[in-house]
């Protein structure tokens, strides 16, 4: 008398409701699974990225190391501008250049490499041109590598190194000093 449905519908709402109820189950258990992997990737991605500084830290002081190596080499030499006379000089520049080329082997990046073997190159020039002096008294001077802006190739080495390097260059860039 106060049934909310036929006698009969009892059983049809029991499975509406367990299908209902099911439904709502299977939908949770998907959204579910859904946070679950879309965490996981955002904890890859951040675990991607630290691997990728990681690395970068790990290049960037590799450079550094190398750039401290050259000037080790460097500093273990005696400064062309020391010498007293063109052949000491040019002797103390082809020494410079062989521990610069030992640099540039296994060093900077394939840009930077035609960089420093124009200015490995011109010191190279510089020191032959020594050797002429000491023999004929024609003065020898060194011409200062260029890149195709006009602008000394050193400044580009400064500005493509790490800051390491900077000191090195800069005493490369002056062999009459």
């Amino acid at each position: 008398m106060f049934g909310l449905g036929p006698a009969g519908g009892g059983a049809r709402a029991r499975r509406r409701r367990q299908w209902f109820v099911a439904a709502i189950s299977v939908g949770a258990a998907i959204i579910v699974i859904a946070l679950c992997v879309g965490a996981l990737a955002v904890v890859d991605a951040v675990d991607g990225v630290r691997d990728q500084a990681s690395d970068a830290r790990d290049v960037r002081q590799a450079r550094d190391d190398r750039c401290l190596d050259l000037e080790r080499r460097l500093n273990k030499l005696v400064p062309p501008g020391s010498a007293t006379s063109p052949v000491a000089r040019a002797t103390a520049i082809r020494n410079e250049n062989a521990a610069v080329r030992i640099f540039v082997a296994d060093g900077p990046s394939a840009e930077s490499q035609d960089d420093w073997r124009q200015l490995i190159d011109a010191r190279a020039v510089f020191a032959d041109a020594l050797d002429r002096q000491a023999r004929t008294n024609t003065p020898a001077f060194y011409v200062v590598p260029r890149n195709s802006d006009g602008e000394p190739v050193s400044d580009d080495l400064v500005d493509a190194s790490p800051a390491a390097c900077a000191g090195s260059i800069r005493r490369l860039a002056a062999p009459d000093l």
